[in-house]
Protein backbone atom coordinates (compact mmCIF):
# COMPACT_ATOMS: atom_id res chain seq x y z
CA UNK A 1 0.00 0.00 0.00
CA UNK A 2 2.85 2.36 1.17
CA UNK A 3 6.49 2.07 0.01
CA UNK A 4 8.86 4.33 1.41
CA UNK A 5 12.43 3.89 -1.02
CA UNK A 6 15.68 5.58 -0.14
CA UNK A 7 13.95 8.90 1.91
CA UNK A 8 16.42 11.16 2.62
CA UNK A 9 15.76 14.26 4.19
CA UNK A 10 18.33 17.62 4.82
CA UNK A 11 17.92 20.70 7.29
CA UNK A 12 20.67 22.57 5.83
CA UNK A 13 24.27 20.43 5.75
CA UNK A 14 22.72 18.24 8.23
CA UNK A 15 21.39 15.20 6.97
CA UNK A 16 18.74 14.17 9.20
CA UNK A 17 17.04 11.24 7.53
CA UNK A 18 19.38 8.82 5.12
CA UNK A 19 17.99 6.40 2.77
CA UNK A 20 15.02 5.46 4.82
CA UNK A 21 12.84 2.35 3.68
CA UNK A 22 9.76 1.05 4.76
CA UNK A 23 6.39 -0.40 3.70
CA UNK A 24 2.84 -0.42 4.75
CA UNK A 25 0.28 -3.40 4.11
CA UNK A 26 -3.17 -2.79 3.76
CA UNK A 27 -4.88 -3.63 6.70
CA UNK A 28 -1.95 -3.46 9.09
CA UNK A 29 -0.10 -1.02 12.01
CA UNK A 30 3.60 -0.71 11.51
CA UNK A 31 4.97 1.16 14.07
CA UNK A 32 8.12 3.85 13.54
CA UNK A 33 10.05 3.27 16.99
CA UNK A 34 12.78 4.78 18.15
CA UNK A 35 14.35 7.80 20.79
CA UNK A 36 13.79 11.22 20.23
CA UNK A 37 15.81 13.13 17.47
CA UNK A 38 16.04 9.70 15.96
CA UNK A 39 14.11 11.21 12.78
CA UNK A 40 10.54 9.75 12.96
CA UNK A 41 8.69 13.04 13.07
CA UNK A 42 10.91 13.82 9.93
CA UNK A 43 10.19 10.89 7.76
CA UNK A 44 6.69 11.12 8.39
CA UNK A 45 6.41 14.72 7.59
CA UNK A 46 8.30 14.27 4.54
CA UNK A 47 5.88 11.43 3.67
CA UNK A 48 3.03 13.69 4.06
CA UNK A 49 4.10 16.42 1.68
CA UNK A 50 5.32 18.78 4.53
CA UNK A 51 8.85 18.66 3.85
CA UNK A 52 11.09 17.70 0.79
CA UNK A 53 13.41 14.58 0.02
CA UNK A 54 15.33 12.51 -1.93
CA UNK A 55 14.16 9.11 -2.62
CA UNK A 56 10.10 8.21 -3.64
CA UNK A 57 7.08 7.41 -1.38
CA UNK A 58 5.13 5.20 -3.75
CA UNK A 59 1.17 5.04 -1.87
CA UNK A 60 -1.41 2.49 -4.01
CA UNK A 61 1.09 2.01 -7.10
CA UNK A 62 0.90 5.65 -7.34
CA UNK A 63 4.35 8.12 -7.08
CA UNK A 64 3.66 11.13 -4.55
CA UNK A 65 4.13 14.40 -5.40
CA UNK A 66 6.94 15.63 -3.00
CA UNK A 67 6.06 18.93 -0.69
CA UNK A 68 2.04 18.27 -2.11
CA UNK A 69 0.47 18.22 1.69
CA UNK A 70 -3.17 18.80 0.08
CA UNK A 71 -2.79 16.31 -2.94
CA UNK A 72 -1.48 13.98 -0.57
CA UNK A 73 -3.84 14.17 1.88
CA UNK A 74 -6.72 14.06 -0.99
CA UNK A 75 -5.35 11.10 -2.12
CA UNK A 76 -6.39 9.00 1.08
CA UNK A 77 -3.07 9.68 3.20
CA UNK A 78 -3.84 11.49 6.33
CA UNK A 79 -1.17 12.66 9.15
CA UNK A 80 -2.35 13.16 12.61
CA UNK A 81 0.65 15.59 13.76
CA UNK A 82 3.01 15.28 16.81
CA UNK A 83 1.09 17.73 19.06
CA UNK A 84 -2.13 16.60 17.60
CA UNK A 85 -2.45 20.19 15.32
CA UNK A 86 -6.00 21.65 17.19
CA UNK A 87 -6.86 24.82 15.99
CA UNK A 88 -7.66 25.78 19.56
CA UNK A 89 -10.29 28.78 18.94
CA UNK A 90 -12.47 27.16 16.99
CA UNK A 91 -14.57 24.88 18.42
CA UNK A 92 -14.44 21.13 18.63
CA UNK A 93 -17.30 21.10 15.99
CA UNK A 94 -15.63 23.05 13.80
CA UNK A 95 -12.47 21.31 13.80
CA UNK A 96 -13.95 18.39 12.57
CA UNK A 97 -15.74 20.61 10.01
CA UNK A 98 -12.40 20.72 9.05
CA UNK A 99 -11.64 17.52 8.24
CA UNK A 100 -14.00 17.23 5.86
CA UNK A 101 -12.90 20.54 3.86
CA UNK A 102 -10.64 18.59 0.98
CA UNK A 103 -13.11 15.98 0.19
CA UNK A 104 -15.37 16.57 -2.81
CA UNK A 105 -18.55 15.09 -1.13
CA UNK A 106 -18.51 18.08 2.02
CA UNK A 107 -22.24 18.29 1.37
CA UNK A 108 -22.16 14.56 2.75
CA UNK A 109 -20.06 15.39 6.03
CA UNK A 110 -22.72 16.08 8.49
CA UNK A 111 -23.80 12.58 9.22
CA UNK A 112 -20.15 11.22 9.62
CA UNK A 113 -19.66 14.23 12.35
CA UNK A 114 -22.92 13.17 14.15
CA UNK A 115 -21.19 9.78 14.10
CA UNK A 116 -17.88 10.57 15.00
CA UNK A 117 -19.56 12.50 18.39
CA UNK A 118 -21.08 9.24 18.77
CA UNK A 119 -18.34 7.47 18.73
CA UNK A 120 -16.53 9.70 20.58
CA UNK A 121 -19.26 11.09 23.57
CA UNK A 122 -16.98 13.48 25.12
CA UNK A 123 -16.62 15.22 21.60
CA UNK A 124 -20.68 15.21 21.09
CA UNK A 125 -21.13 16.77 24.66
CA UNK A 126 -18.04 19.71 23.84
CA UNK A 127 -19.45 20.54 20.26
CA UNK A 128 -19.47 24.17 21.02
CA UNK A 129 -16.13 24.45 23.73
CA UNK A 130 -13.08 26.00 22.01
CA UNK A 131 -11.03 23.33 21.41
CA UNK A 132 -8.13 24.84 23.37
CA UNK A 133 -10.41 24.02 26.93
CA UNK A 134 -10.00 20.08 26.08
CA UNK A 135 -7.75 18.24 27.98
CA UNK A 136 -4.99 16.73 26.45
CA UNK A 137 -6.86 13.24 25.80
CA UNK A 138 -9.85 15.17 24.65
CA UNK A 139 -7.90 16.78 21.88
CA UNK A 140 -6.16 13.56 20.52
CA UNK A 141 -9.39 11.82 20.58
CA UNK A 142 -10.70 15.04 18.25
CA UNK A 143 -7.71 15.03 16.38
CA UNK A 144 -8.53 11.29 15.55
CA UNK A 145 -11.62 11.94 14.74
CA UNK A 146 -10.83 15.05 12.62
CA UNK A 147 -8.66 13.07 10.56
CA UNK A 148 -11.07 10.49 10.05
CA UNK A 149 -13.57 12.33 8.96
CA UNK A 150 -11.10 13.19 5.72
CA UNK A 151 -11.90 9.73 5.01
CA UNK A 152 -7.75 8.38 4.96
CA UNK A 153 -7.01 4.82 3.62
CA UNK A 154 -3.69 5.44 5.28
CA UNK A 155 -3.28 7.22 8.63
CA UNK A 156 -0.23 8.19 10.31
CA UNK A 157 -0.35 9.07 14.11
CA UNK A 158 2.93 10.84 15.12
CA UNK A 159 3.19 10.62 18.97
CA UNK A 160 -0.37 9.93 19.82
CA UNK A 161 0.58 9.23 23.69
CA UNK A 162 2.57 12.29 24.07
CA UNK A 163 1.26 13.77 26.87
CA UNK A 164 -1.45 11.60 28.02
CA UNK A 165 -2.57 9.62 31.14
CA UNK A 166 -1.74 6.02 31.05
CA UNK A 167 -4.93 5.02 31.26
CA UNK A 168 -5.88 7.32 28.03
CA UNK A 169 -2.87 6.87 26.42
CA UNK A 170 -4.13 2.64 26.36
CA UNK A 171 -7.54 4.12 25.09
CA UNK A 172 -5.99 5.65 22.08
CA UNK A 173 -3.37 2.02 20.93
CA UNK A 174 -7.09 0.32 21.45
CA UNK A 175 -8.71 2.83 19.11
CA UNK A 176 -6.17 2.01 16.49
CA UNK A 177 -6.66 -1.71 16.73
CA UNK A 178 -10.07 -0.76 16.01
CA UNK A 179 -9.64 0.47 13.18
CA UNK A 180 -7.44 -1.87 11.65
CA UNK A 181 -9.94 -3.92 12.49
CA UNK A 182 -12.35 -2.21 10.41
CA UNK A 183 -9.56 -1.82 7.60
CA UNK A 184 -7.93 0.94 8.17
CA UNK A 185 -4.22 0.99 7.53
CA UNK A 186 -1.86 2.82 10.30
CA UNK A 187 1.04 4.21 10.45
CA UNK A 188 1.89 4.44 13.83
CA UNK A 189 5.34 6.88 15.49
CA UNK A 190 5.84 6.16 19.07
CA UNK A 191 8.63 6.38 21.87
CA UNK A 192 6.67 4.20 24.06
CA UNK A 193 7.98 1.63 22.22
CA UNK A 194 6.67 -1.47 24.60
CA UNK A 195 2.90 0.25 23.99
CA UNK A 196 3.95 0.25 20.45
CA UNK A 197 5.19 -3.01 19.62
CA UNK A 198 2.32 -4.64 21.84
CA UNK A 199 -0.17 -3.03 19.31
CA UNK A 200 1.63 -3.09 15.80
CA UNK A 201 1.74 -5.98 13.28
CA UNK A 202 5.50 -5.00 11.92
CA UNK A 203 7.95 -2.25 13.15
CA UNK A 204 10.51 -0.37 12.42
CA UNK A 205 13.56 0.73 14.41
CA UNK A 206 15.37 4.25 13.49
CA UNK A 207 18.19 5.23 14.85
CA UNK A 208 20.10 8.69 13.93
CA UNK A 209 18.29 8.42 10.97
CA UNK A 210 17.98 5.30 9.49
CA UNK A 211 16.72 1.79 10.31
CA UNK A 212 19.00 -0.18 12.07
CA UNK A 213 15.90 -3.35 12.75
CA UNK A 214 12.40 -3.79 11.58
CA UNK A 215 10.62 -7.24 11.63
CA UNK A 216 7.18 -8.54 13.02
CA UNK A 217 6.69 -6.18 16.07
CA UNK A 218 6.29 -9.34 18.46
CA UNK A 219 9.78 -10.31 17.52
CA UNK A 220 11.31 -6.77 17.76
CA UNK A 221 9.85 -6.67 21.56
CA UNK A 222 12.36 -9.28 22.49
CA UNK A 223 15.60 -8.29 20.43
CA UNK A 224 18.31 -7.58 22.45
CA UNK A 225 19.13 -4.33 20.49
CA UNK A 226 15.55 -2.65 20.70
CA UNK A 227 15.41 -3.34 24.89
CA UNK A 228 18.57 -2.27 25.34
CA UNK A 229 18.57 1.08 23.17
CA UNK A 230 15.32 1.96 23.25
CA UNK A 231 12.94 0.23 25.84
CA UNK A 232 14.44 0.45 28.78
CA UNK A 233 13.95 -1.13 32.41
CA UNK A 234 11.06 0.93 33.06
CA UNK A 235 7.69 0.23 34.13
CA UNK A 236 6.51 3.06 31.21
CA UNK A 237 8.57 1.16 28.54
CA UNK A 238 10.08 4.76 27.22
Amino acid sequence: MLEVCDLAVRYGAIRAVKQVSLRVERGEIVALIGANGAGKTTTVNAIAGLLGYEGKVVFEGKLLPKQAAEAIMRAGLVLVPEGRGILGRMTVEENLLLGAYARRDRSRAAPEISAAMERFPILGARRNTPAILLSGGEQQLLALARALLAKPRLLIMDEPSLGLSPLMSQRIFTLLRELRSEGLSVLLVEQKARQALKTADRAYLLETGRVVADGEARKLAGDHIVEQAFLGGGPDGN
